[in-house]
């Protein structure tokens, strides 16, 4: 699951900073900020309000029961890149959230 997350997670976020890239018109992302937070991109982007609360709604997910505390969706990333248990309903509704940017970036 978490390798499954991560493809989505880094596939969003590239889907979004090309978006941005074609609505400024940049050719290559050194003029972008060098981000994993998805809700500044989504706030550059003007997201439609759908999409905005959903990425609202998930703050973070929390850690296995076996462990304590829970990842910020800005470090989702690393928690999946290595290998933290997370939270089984938490996980799904962040790769839930992110298919549907990812969906959003192909048709917009």
């Amino acid at each position: 699951m978490a390798t499954v997350g991560l493809l989505l997670f880094y596939s969003a976020e590239c889907g979004m900073k090309e978006r941005l890239l074609i609505r400024q018109k940049l050719r290559d992302t050194e003029s972008l900020d060098p981000t994993h937070d998805l809700r500044k991109l989504a706030k550059d982007l003007n997201l439609p309000r759908t999409l905005s609360a959903r990425l609202d709604r998930l703050q973070s997910c929390r850690r296995h029961a076996s462990t304590r505390g829970s990842v910020s969706l800005a470090e989702l990333h690393q928690a999946w890149r290595y290998g933290a248990k997370l939270n089984e309903a938490d996980e799904k509704e962040a790769q839930e959230a992110l298919r549907a940017l990812i969906n959003w970036c192909e048709r917009d």
